[in-house]
């Protein structure tokens, strides 16, 4: 189950045709834009907190996008995958890439990199992401080879400056990183062992935090590996794993984040148990400090690929619901103030899946409005990509 591939929406048609944001207590939302990407339409959603939608970018030329990222300047980092044969629907394809896009949609660049899953701003203004790479490796697995990951730092033109090992990283006994088993992918023309399957990085980017615990310096990355089941930080100049946690506690895990407090906040699948939680766990003890699963029925919130979660400035938790095409935000003590259902469907009604979403301060999305009015617009379809 863990290494099945996405298809994009829900799994079954349904007969809610609600679309947008469907519920909200104004008095308890936590103010913000909210960017989401949706996968199977290549599309990233920039919207207000009732709903109204004030930009689109999207490529109806390609196959997939995952995490959007939107930069000061109005332009748009995107990890995607282009259209055509694939024999393995997994974290190794040839056909990934990271692409740069200005606020009208137009591209800046393209790089073609097997990236997966996240990229995010470094500290001195490159790009850092996560690719795959295959491999053999006889310590993981005699007869199968294995997939890789690696941290490739990019830099703001476009262009690949340096590459670390994920599994070079854990292996080394200063590292101290316990290995769990994985078996090979169940599709037998391609059995190939997805190790890690990483999904989020992260830099300790707080300067309050630096020195307060061995995971807090400038240079260290944290790391969300699905099919490890735990995050870790590791340092970026010493090349070592100093933290790893959820071994026992996660199933499948996405989207780790450092919180201002210094706690990290998870979003843990579930995959074994059959329902999905946000947990935020404290480093220095690993104790879970709060959590939220559905109040009623654990099985209603069940998420068993991808997700999201971001803590917001009031306390409030955002989450994105992947599987179900659904966002919803709680506040510390479990209550619903917001939901949003994903406007775009399949030709067979089925609703698409959200990959991520993130709330923006208004301080940081409407000056980029400003700046680009002449371009910005809620019409679908109005920044669609014109260059490749």
């Amino acid at each position: 189950m863990r290494s099945l591939g996405y298809s994009g929406v829900t799994n079954e048609a349904s007969d809610d045709r609600r679309t947008g944001v469907v519920f909200a207590d104004p008095k308890r939302v936590s103010p913000g834009y909210n960017l989401t990407s949706v996968s199977k339409f290549c599309t990233a959603d920039l919207f207000d907190q009732s709903g109204k939608l004030v930009h689109r970018w999207r490529d109806p030329t390609e196959r997939a996008w995952d995490h959007v990222e939107l930069l000061a300047d109005g332009d748009l980092l995107v990890v995607g995958s282009e259209r055509g044969e694939r024999k393995f629907a997994g974290a190794l394809c040839e056909d990934h890439y990271v692409q740069r896009f200005a606020f009208d949609g137009s591209s800046r660049w393209k790089l073609a990199a097997r990236a997966h899953h996240d990229v995010q701003v470094m500290w001195n203004g490159d790009f850092l992401t996560l690719t795959a790479d295959q491999r053999k490796l006889p310590g993981v697995d005699a007869e199968h080879e294995v997939i890789d990951n690696r941290f490739t730092r990019i830099s703001p033109d476009g262009k690949v400056v340096e590459e670390l090992s994920l599994y070079d990283l854990c292996a080394r006994p200063e590292s101290k990183f316990t290995f769990q088993k994985v078996a090979p992918n169940p599709n037998k023309q391609f059995p190939i062992i997805d190790y890690f399957h990483a999904n989020s990085i992260e830099f300790m980017r707080d300067t309050a935090l630096h020195g307060t615990h061995p995971i807090f310096a400038p240079h260290n990355v944290l790391v969300s590996m699905r099919h490890q089941d735990c995050i870790a930080v590791f340092d970026w100049d010493r090349q070592v794993v100093v933290w790893q946690w959820g071994r026992g506690e996660l199933s499948g895990p996405h989207d780790a984040r450092v919180l201002p407090n210094g706690h990290v906040l998870v979003f843990d699948n579930g995959i074994d148990r059959r329902w999905t939680r946000i947990v935020e766990v404290e480093p220095a003890t690993g104790a879970i400090v709060w959590s939220y699963h559905d109040p009623v029925d654990r099985s209603r919130f069940f998420s068993l690929s991808q997700g999201a979660s971001q803590r917001l400035p009031d306390g409030n938790t955002l989450i994105a619901d992947s599987n179900s095409g659904r966002a919803f935000e709680v506040t510390l003590g479990g209550e619903k103030v917001w939901e949003y259902l994903v406007p775009h469907f399949d030709e067979g009604g089925r609703r698409a899946e959200i990959y991520r979403i993130r709330r923006y301060a208004p301080e940081f999305v409407e000056p980029i409005l400003a700046a680009h009015a002449s371009t910005a617009s809620g019409e679908p379809g109005a920044a669609a990509s014109s260059a490749k």
